[in-house]
């Protein structure tokens, strides 16, 4: 695991977080990892991730893991902001960050008093990164519309490219179109970060989940404006990409082979135990590979399906074939190349637990801490009296007033906006 004694990056840089969900989460989550001070504000009973099953019960209390893999050396702070004086210790909380990250709906937030816009005016040091479904300005139609990952994915393009090998369209299993826009608007705050400290400026970062997904299928974008038979070609799978393309069954699972050159096919071929048919005439070349892709499919079926993963991978990495098995997730978080390359942290749960999760691929490197997820509220009056400098009888004076709500109060979905 990368350890380095050099200071993180982003020391010293502190970011609000009004966020539940996943964009916004793991965006701030990354800016942790990296060293920034991260406070998460969360409406009482907690975010929506923390009632998220599957969970981990101990003695202590539990924890889940939607919740753990996304929030991770957070500081957490429970805050009514319906009231006056929770939005209050809010307000005075986003005066002294560098930036602040939401991927609530804007129109929600500006009934509380906290529309993105206003608080830009209000801050203009401020960096405020709104992550929404089809974003804050511009949006035409789509205007303050509920957005989801797989929404943003289908209206790219990106799930018409995610195919079975029957052309059907295929949704990926995981949201994407999050990660996509959290790793982009992560990459917006670190550039808004630059003008921060030369010129003393913020910036109102407009981060729509569509746009972000949009990188994702540029090639397929490109093509279908240069090539017509592109237009009709979605008979199989992933064929812009080559074919063979995509998942095989094996004899224990599946894996993934692709040949996106014709080369590679004829090693493939070779491996398979059937080299006549590198230069077979309906085979040859990608574009008729294209027109025969059912019989390619059918052939490197019939070679997948009698072979475990094990098998097929060494055949085809000695053939130097792009290949790999398709891991489940028990396989993954005990790869031993993962493990290798400082891909996967450990991760205190907040109640004597672990859980191994992803390492943060644009900043591997930290300081040898263990990270923890914080416990709901745990942080508050340590959060309240250094960055505020408030009491213990201030904290309690507001805890009476119903500043951070009813501490038992459940989470309802209806009350959460989204994205």
């Amino acid at each position: 695991m990368p350890r380095s004694t050099t200071p993180l990056p982003l020391k010293g840089v502190k970011v609000i977080e009004l966020c539940h969900l996943i964009a916004g989460p793991y965006c701030c989550q990354m800016l942790a990892d990296e060293g920034a001070q991260v406070i998460k504000v969360e409406p009482p009973g907690g975010e929506l991730t923390r009632h998220r099953k599957p969970s981990r019960k101990s003695a202590g209390g539990e924890v889940t893991a939607y919740y753990a893999s996304l929030n991770r050396d957070k500081e957490s702070v429970v805050l009514d902001l319906k009231h006056p004086e929770g939005a209050g210790v809010f307000e005075k909380l986003l005066a002294s960050a560098d930036v602040f990250v939401t991927n609530m709906r804007a129109a929600a937030l500006g009934r509380l008093g906290f529309h993105p816009k206003a608080l830009h005016e209000r801050f203009p040091r401020l960096i405020v990164a709104c992550i929404s479904g089809f974003g804050l300005e511009d949006a035409g139609e789509h205007a303050d519309r509920a957005g989801l990952a797989m929404v943003a994915e289908a209206m790219a393009g990106a799930t018409g490219l995610t195919r079975d090998h029957s052309g059907n369209a295929v949704w990926c299993g995981f949201a994407l179109g999050d990660i996509m826009a959290a790793v982009s608007a992560h990459a917006g705050i670190l550039l808004a970060l630059r003008n921060q400290e030369s010129l003393g400026q913020g910036k109102l970062l407009d981060v729509g989940l569509v746009e972000c997904m949009l990188p994702m299928v540029s090639v397929a974008m490109g093509r279908v404006q240069v090539d017509e038979e592109a237009k009709s070609d979605f008979a199989g799978s992933n064929n812009f990409h080559g074919v063979p393309y995509g998942a095989f069954p094996a004899s224990d699972g599946a894996v993934n082979i692709g040949c996106n050159r014709d080369d590679f096919w004829g090693r493939l071929c070779v491996a398979m135990g059937r080299p006549e048919l590198g230069t077979d005439p309906r085979f040859a070349t990608y574009v008729d590979r294209i027109k025969h892709q059912r019989v390619v499919h059918e052939i490197v079926e019939a070679f997948t399906r009698a072979h475990t993963r094990a098998e097929i991978t060494a055949k085809l990495v000695d053939a130097d074939v792009p290949t790999a098995g398709v891991l489940s997730m028990e396989e993954v978080v005990t790869d031993d190349y993962l493990r290798g390359r400082g891909a996967l942290r450990e991760v205190d749960d907040g109640f004597g637990g672990t859980f191994t999760l992803p390492a943060n691929a644009a900043w591997p490197e930290h300081d040898g801490h263990r990270p923890r997820v914080p416990r709901l509220g745990e942080q508050r009056d340590a959060v309240l009296q250094r960055e505020l400098r408030m009491t213990a009888a201030d904290v309690a004076r507001l805890e009476r007033s119903g500043a951070f709500g009813a501490a038992t109060a459940p989470v309802q979905a209806t009350a959460i906006p989204g994205k």
